[in-house]
């Protein structure tokens, strides 16, 4: 895909039609990217490791299409939404995730991996009208895709919540409403691991490494980021995501930030680290207390961003995975 079609692919969001309040589809410009390009995939640094330029870069498509450049104004104190509420507790890194992996082995979880990616989530972008932004309009991203490299990438509508995480009314486009439909040719489609990834450590580090380019010095927080864009491809088995627990669990840098409940009432475990192209920004990557199997991913800063004009601590975007009974209930 050129970036005349991708231009054409975004124009088709018609984002005249969206509220002021509602967020810019990062993730969506991103994956419709990172799977239509045609280049090589080895040894790339991940573009959405760095959020102040990932923030630019999305600026400028989104002038292409609109013929409005605009970046954000001052900070407002309620520009994104609050961070999860962790409770510490005693068990180490090592330890969260080796329960977690002993809950992935008792057959609950897919019996078969799927061509598919389903997740509800939240990208940050600014209000045009410099207004406090107190509305956050939720995203459906679902990936389907076939061994001969068609596939699709649809963004839906979902419900809106305050800086809490409560659901609030809003505007339009309501909820359900398609907003991005990407639709991809044979062969057009270039994922990670066009075939199955083997649940193997082995495996999981060369696709982690392929998709992070961050060699032989993979930290926690590149593993993470690796794990992020697997699952944005991938639904995969127990074992599958054991094996890329555990690649997380041997990369330096991994803590443990605590219990939670995450943003749609689950239990949670947070593990939290630094990625290597980006040390002014912390991802948390979100384990099931009750499956053990990955459920969210989560970017936070740490220091302020004078791209974003956002201060340290705000959450940038959040992405949740195993949310298929959730948005069968929406429909």
């Amino acid at each position: 895909m050129s970036d005349d079609d991708l231009t054409r692919a975004l124009r088709r969001l018609d984002p005249a039609r969206t509220p002021l309040d509602a967020p810019i589809p990062l993730d969506a410009e991103r994956r419709a990217r990172d799977f239509a390009g045609s280049a090589p995939r080895t040894r790339r640094r991940p573009a959405y490791a760095a959020w102040g330029s990932a923030a630019a870069v999305v600026v400028l498509v989104l002038a292409i299409v609109t013929g409005v450049l605009w970046m954000p104004g001052s900070p407002a104190s309620a520009l994104t939404p609050e961070p999860l509420v962790f409770t510490s507790m005693s068990e180490d890194a090592p330890q969260v995730i080796a329960q977690a992996q002993e809950r992935l082995t008792d057959g609950s979880g897919p019996s078969e991996p799927e061509r598919r990616s389903l997740s509800l989530g939240w990208y940050y972008s600014g209000s045009p009208d410099e207004a406090e932004a107190t509305v956050f309009r939720r995203e459906w991203i679902d990936v389907r895709w076939n061994a001969d490299l068609s596939g699709s990438m649809v963004t839906t509508a979902a419900e809106a919540t305050n800086a809490a995480g409560d659901t609030v009314p809003a505007g339009d486009p309501t909820p359900g409403t398609v907003v991005g439909d990407l639709q991809f040719v044979q062969n057009q489609f270039s994922p990670l691991s066009p075939t199955a990834p083997e649940p193997t450590v082995e495996a999981m580090r060369a696709l982690v490494l392929t998709s992070t380019g961050a060699g032989d010095q993979l930290t926690a927080g590149d593993a993470m980021l690796g794990a992020r864009s697997l699952l944005g491809e991938w639904t995969l088995t127990g074992p599958q995501q054991a094996a890329l627990l555990e690649v997380v669990a041997q990369a330096p840098g991994l803590r443990v930030v605590g219990t939670a409940f995450d943003r749609l009432g689950r239990p949670v475990v947070g593990l939290a680290a630094v990625p290597s192209g980006l040390t002014t920004s912390e991802a948390t990557l979100l384990l099931s207390a009750d499956t053990g199997r990955i459920v969210g991913f989560e970017s936070e800063l740490l220091a302020d961003n004078e791209v974003l004009k956002l201060p340290a601590g705000s959450i940038t975007d959040y992405t949740l995975w195993d949310v298929s009974e959730r948005k069968a209930r929406t429909e």
